[in-house]
């Protein structure tokens, strides 16, 4: 027994080292856009992991040989798609034919079924809330399998080994998807610490200077409108109107500054999500006709969220605003419910607009940063202090020329 248990070990090192080198490359993200280069880097990693599995096998009875080596297949394939998920079959196929032996194409059809399993339910699995539940799916269907082709063609295996094989085997397997699970959201709260850092930055100084500059604006404005009502200076008359404008624009990036670096706690009531949804709507209902946009939600049952009713209709109006901004032409934005589960529900807003690339996703939410012409940066950003505020998650997920999702995660009250 000790025989075994020492290469199991050594497998589950090498599985878990792997992991932690990959998310030290290209750290886990939550429905993250896998570029090409991505994948091959995940699909190299995944296939030197399981090849040093190989190297390293748990045991071997005549020409047959155990070891973790489908693990981080089923795992790359399910995080990271099919291209990975292949490359890393093929080094296995390849590495398990070179071993030879009269089983070597047990080896073969095993790594097969375990890419063809995982990657029909990797949708699935990217989609759900709890990664558990899909993986576990796929993990017993594979079972399934792999203990019906090892009975028929492998009938020399003594009962311990199964034990000895098995248990270990779906322990590292499910050590993997909850240690990856793990990487996501701690990139998620790192991600938060050095947005959170900027957003300091930014209410040290609008705190300094916010009230200074606000007092004169509101004099010039005062004294603008005094002038321009009795005057008979056609050229003051006719830019004095544009001249407030302005200033009121000044006025509204100052309140917007406040309004992001205001101190104090919030009250959370108990809202019912589609309730406010269909409220906040309606409000839009007429920039959406004007713009020849369609709003649709496709929310049918309630939810009772834990939530502040203000702070989160102005990030709805914000958010759909957006959307239906960056429409151009006929177009559509749908409000949704993506999941739920007993502590959060997740409400995604989907348009059809021209949507962003990586480099624009990865800015949006920092200071003075827009896509707009005329915008300021501070709506994405009060949007996300206020999400963040009620203890809910903001996400964005784009693909150019296609269309954004924007995914706001709630708690569920009581």
């Amino acid at each position: 027994m000790a025989d075994i248990i020492k290469p199991i070990v050594v497998n589950i090192s090498l599985i878990v080292s792997l992991a932690f080198l990959a998310n030290m490359v290209y750290p886990f993200r939550d429905n993250d856009e896998l570029t090409l280069k991505k994948q091959l880097v995940f699909g190299l990693l995944s296939s030197i992991a399981a090849v040093l599995c190989m190297v390293y096998p748990i045991e071997t009875f005549r020409t047959t040989v155990f070891d973790l080596r489908t693990v981080p297949l089923i795992v790359v394939t399910l995080y990271a798609g099919i291209v990975p998920g292949a490359i890393c079959a093929f080094v296995i196929s390849m590495g398990r034919l070179w071993i030879g032996g009269e089983y070597a194409w047990v080896g073969v059809l095993i790594t097969v079924i375990a890419l063809l399993i995982a990657f029909g339910y990797s949708r699935s699995f990217s989609e759900a809330n709890k990664k558990w539940k899909p993986a576990l799916i796929a993990g017993f269907l594979f079972f399934l399998f792999y203990l019906m082709i090892i009975n028929t063609y492998l009938d020399f295996l003594p009962t311990y080994f199964y034990l000895a094989y098995f248990i270990p085997f779906y322990l590292t397997y499910f050590l993997m998807v909850i240690l990856i699970d793990r990487l996501i959201r701690i990139n998620i709260e790192l991600d938060e610490t050095i947005y959170l850092g900027k957003l300091s930055v930014l209410g040290q100084m609008a705190a300094s200077i916010a009230h200074e500059i606000r007092n004169p604006l509101t004099t010039i404005r005062g004294m603008l409108q005094f002038l321009s009502s009795d005057t008979t200076d056609k050229q003051l008359k006719r830019y004095a109107p544009l001249l407030i404008d302005e200033l009121d624009r000044s006025n509204k990036i100052i309140t917007d500054y406040l309004t992001l670096v205001k101190p104090g706690s919030i009250e959370l009531g108990k809202l019912n999500l589609r309730e406010v949804v269909e409220d906040t709507i309606n409000l839009l209902l007429p920039l959406g006709a004007y713009h020849n946009v369609e709003i649709k939600t496709e929310i049918t049952v309630s939810y009772m969220v834990k939530a502040h009713e203000q702070h989160f209709k102005q990030c709805l109006i914000n958010i759909i605003k957006n959307g239906i901004e960056a429409i151009d032409g006929k177009g559509i934005i749908r409000i949704k419910v993506k999941s739920k589960n007993s502590d959060e529900v997740s409400l995604s807003i989907e348009d059809n607009g021209k949507g962003m690339t990586r480099e624009e996703l990865e800015k949006i939410g920092l200071p003075f940063y827009t896509t707009k012409t005329k915008g300021t940066g501070l709506g994405s950003m009060i949007t996300y202090r206020l999400i963040r505020n009620m203890g809910g998650v903001l996400q964005y997920k784009s693909v150019k020329d296609k269309g954004t999702t924007v995914t706001i995660t709630l708690p569920i009250s009581e």
